[in-house]
């Protein structure tokens, strides 16, 4: 069976010194998920302004449905993005934004993958409804993504023990494995308390430009990196994940997924924004650049 996928929160601008480029982790997954040809919808909220009929417009030039998309009289999400030198990014999130007041919906289309993030969760309008959407049997996705000042350790902890997959940078591995008490940044020694910790099944967590790593109960992958002349890292993970997800829920074997989601994830930062085109025959062409 198809997998439908549901992908739930924020939808924003990326407001770049150069200009705006849409963003908002779920709504990039989704963008990424509908170009490798998944059956993906999103549930989210966009404000009754300008921001707000360009981000519906944008999302059905990439051929998504805007029909589970809420207006309320909040503005459009708005994030600042500020590039290092390495051309890595750091964000200042607006607040509130209408993303933050996604509402409960009483019927959705049957979904068997939920993919979230945990900045959806620094409101409790948008986290209720999330919360309500778990009790699914679907496979839960979980795009840990720490944006200081919003990150909550209980909220955080708590969609951590209901999700089955989850994603991570090694930032926010590190932090979590703090919080339980591990003060120490060997990757697979809080790899290991993170996944018991918590009860996972899948744990992948990102390594920048050095690939990323997989654990399951009972195997461990490398994968990795690709070399890129990184225009930004808008969207790398994004594409990542989306890349993940398509090859694990069409069965393929898990180092070949992880090897393709570095290879998404490098070819999105060789690119401006967070949803450049996906041309096969380039992302292809990365397996040669890899990393030893």
């Amino acid at each position: 069976m198809k997998s439908s996928i549901l992908c739930f929160g924020e939808m924003l601008w990326d407001i770049f010194p150069d200009g705006a480029v849409p963003g908002g982790a779920p709504m990039n997954v989704a963008i990424s998920l509908k170009k490798l040809g998944s059956d993906v919808f999103i549930l989210s909220s966009c404000g009754k302004d300008k921001h707000g009929e360009n981000l519906l417009e944008y999302l059905r030039e990439n051929g998504l449905s805007s029909q589970f998309i809420q207006q309320n009289n909040y503005p459009t999400g708005l994030v600042n993005v500020h590039l290092s030198e390495q051309k890595d990014a750091s964000y200042e999130i607006v607040f509130p934004s209408a993303w933050d007041y996604i509402e409960q919906v009483k019927t959705l289309p049957e979904f068997n993958v939920l993919v979230y993030g945990s900045l959806s969760c620094r409101n409790k309008t948008s986290f209720e409804t999330l919360t309500g959407l778990l009790d699914t049997r679907a496979l839960k996705v979980f795009d840990v993504n720490f944006r200081p000042p919003f990150v909550d350790q209980d909220s955080v902890e708590q969609l951590l023990r209901k999700s089955d997959l989850v994603k991570m940078n090694h930032e926010e591995l590190f932090q979590l494995s703090a919080w339980n008490g591990f003060d120490s940044t060997d990757l697979e020694l809080a790899a290991d308390l993170v996944f018991k910790n918590y009860s996972l099944k899948l744990l992948c967590v990102t390594r920048g430009a050095e690939g990323a790593f997989l654990k399951t109960a009972d195997e461990k992958f490398y994968q990795n990196g690709f070399v890129v002349d990184t225009t930004d890292t808008v969207g790398a993970g994004d594409a990542f994940l989306a890349g993940f997800i398509h090859q694990y829920m069409d069965d393929k074997p898990l180092n070949d997924a992880l090897k393709f989601a570095c290879q998404l994830g490098a070819w999105v930062a060789s690119q401006k924004g967070a949803n450049p085109p996906f041309l096969k025959e380039n992302i292809e062409k990365l397996s040669e650049r890899i990393i030893n």
